[in-house]
């Protein structure tokens, strides 16, 4: 039995839908036409002049440069005006993302209505004399074809004009164009970069100068009560949550906070605690308009800031990356990319002799990366083959200073200059939260459910040599990093241990349990170690083959963030505040 044949829909007449569906398709066919012209004379426009390229700004910075003086209120001119251009691009950006989306939505409707429009036409066109019926149909049926086709080639011409419009500034790596002065320009004229005798006056990464656990001074305060307020100089309420730890440089100490919408960095008074300013971060290029998945335990502000002289530096869980001066003006802005790993990117930014280093640890492209402090230019990037939840660490050595990371197998060291590869060794296993400290020639890093891994360091013929000296497999730390002192190395665990391990030997020299756990990495200060608990109980205790008590004062908040230890002081946070405790170090 054959089938019969499907039958075409019937025409249906209706004068009022058809009158609607006609105004709706010439609005919707205008608004489109419009958003196309628009998108593309920004395309047309953008490529002919840079969006950033402001003459007025050319001519101040023409002006600084011809200076044969530092002239600050010219400078702070230059800043003004330059942060006013970006602002202007990044909203010029918001709008060409909108009208794309604009475009469909009204190509859409317009498609719609026009089909809608020749369905419910009231009458049939009238048959010419000499055309068949056939025939004429088909050329009805051509002139709507042709009528969509156009309307759908001019919408991907303006969708493409917008996805080519360039929404960088500058591109990583783009030089500035030839005789102008860019910011880094302005920033070297007057703010040299800082030297590592500077840094080793602040507080000005995770765990200190150099990011490995001991601090720049020899005494820290040994007496405060949260309770009473006892030795508590100030305490300040933090806006946003973070696990960031503070950082600090002369009179001013920074942290950062967010949520899943929105990005924050506070700078507080030193010696107040009063809030200094407070600056949240606009959308960047490449800024996800869905925040990643996060885990309670990291946030989106877990990554600790740096500060480099004039700029400090602020690293967020979508990938966006800031730098702004001491007054909080934003000095430039980047997204590097939306990390891709299950807890979300917990590692910290470090910088030396005006390099910002970020470990981007991305499980599909994990990198290191080095940027210029005053434009955010990549000056190098290492590919790596493994991430970790680590943090950096810079080691000081007689053949200069040595970027070491952890990853979830090796250790690496890296040439901070030019990003080399220095060595690597094999010396980890599973989600690698410590990162890396250092005791003379001996580099050290530890992590739970795998091996604390002594590595040897040697300088043959000018090459570094590796190898590994010995292994611990007890007590090992989850989140804590551990630090050092000219003979031992120290590891706080997160079920309340802390042992006290030979630099030489690996032989453990004691072993001390308490009640509670430790998040935050212990701190080497002069001849103690101060470590503090999940429970706001800091643990101090002498260097040496002897585990001996000096004070355990109380402050009566959860701590998970690392302390700033800096001019007889401690800048410490909590889940909602950051007090500053000073004392005589006694």
């Amino acid at each position: 039995m054959l089938k019969s044949k499907a039958k075409k829909p019937e025409f249906v007449a209706d004068r009022a839908a058809r009158r609607i569906a006609v105004g709706v398709a010439a609005v919707s066919g205008l608004f489109s036409l419009v958003v196309c012209v628009l998108l593309i004379a920004n395309y047309v426009q953008v490529r002919a002049a840079d969006p950033l390229d402001n003459p007025e700004l050319l001519r101040l910075r023409e002006r600084l440069s011809a200076s044969p003086e530092a002239d600050e209120a010219l400078v702070e001119e230059i800043r003004a005006l330059d942060l006013l251009s970006r602002k202007a691009f990044f909203t010029s950006q918001a709008h060409l993302r909108m009208g794309g989306r604009l475009l469909l939505i009204g190509a859409a409707v317009f498609l719609i209505a026009f089909r809608l429009a020749a369905r419910w036409n009231p009458r049939l066109p009238a048959r010419q004399a000499g055309t068949d019926a056939p025939a004429q149909r088909r050329a009805i049926a051509r002139t709507r074809e042709l009528v969509s086709g156009i309307a759908v080639i001019l919408v991907l011409a303006a969708l493409t004009a917008a996805y080519m419009t360039p929404t960088g500034i500058p591109a990583p790596g783009e030089a500035a164009p030839p005789d102008t002065p860019g910011p880094d320009a302005v920033a070297e004229s007057v703010m040299p970069y800082p030297s590592w005798e500077d840094m080793l006056a602040q507080w000005p990464s995770f765990r200190g100068p150099g990011g490995f656990g001991v601090a720049p001074c020899a005494t820290a305060p040994t007496a405060w009560d949260g309770d009473t307020g006892a030795g508590i100089r100030w305490k300040a309420e933090v806006p946003l949550p973070g696990f960031n730890s503070p950082v600090a440089w002369d009179d001013r100490v920074y942290v950062s906070g967010a949520t899943d919408t929105i990005r924050e960095v506070f700078c507080f008074d030193a010696d107040t605690g009063e809030l200094r300013w407070r600056q949240a971060l606009p959308a960047f290029p490449g800024t996800p308009g869905t925040p990643p998945d996060v885990t309670e335990d990291t946030g989106y502000a877990a990554p600790t800031m740096a500060v480099h002289g004039p700029w400090a530096f602020a690293l967020f869980g979508t990938g966006d990356l800031a730098c702004f001066d001491v007054d909080g003006a934003l000095v430039w802005g980047r997204n590097i990319g939306v990390p891709d790993n299950h807890y979300g990117h917990s590692s910290s930014l470090i910088a030396l002799d005006g390099e910002l280093f970020v470990q981007f640890d991305d499980k599909k492209q994990p990198r290191l990366l080095a940027l210029d402090v005053a434009t955010g230019n990549e000056v190098w990037v290492a590919q790596r083959s493994r991430i970790s939840w680590a943090s950096p660490a810079l080691m000081p050595t007689e053949s200069g200073f040595q970027l070491i990371l952890a990853s979830e197998l090796d250790v690496d060291a890296y040439r901070p200059d030019t990003g080399a590869l220095l060595w690597t060794e094999e010396g980890l296993d599973g989600e690698v939260a410590p990162s890396p400290t250092f005791s003379g020639s001996t580099v050290f890093v530890a992590n739970e459910y795998a091996m604390a891994t002594a590595i040897r360091l040697d300088t043959v013929d000018g090459a570094v040599q590796s190898e590994i000296a010995w292994q611990w497999e007890d007590s090992l730390p989850e989140v804590a990093s551990p630090t050092s002192s000219a003979d031992y190395f120290y590891i706080a665990t997160s079920m309340g241990e802390i042992v006290c391990l030979d630099v030489a030997s690996g032989e453990p020299e004691w072993a001390q349990e308490f009640e509670q756990g430790f998040y935050s990495s212990p701190i080497r200060v002069g001849d103690r170690i101060y470590a503090a608990d999940l429970k706001g109980t800091t643990h101090i205790f002498t260097t040496g083959a002897a585990f001996e008590s000096i004070a355990e004062p109380r402050l009566g908040e959860p701590v998970y963030a690392t302390p700033g230890y800096f001019a007889n002081r401690i800048y410490l946070r909590t889940e909602q505040h950051l007090m500053c405790i000073e004392g005589n170090g006694e």
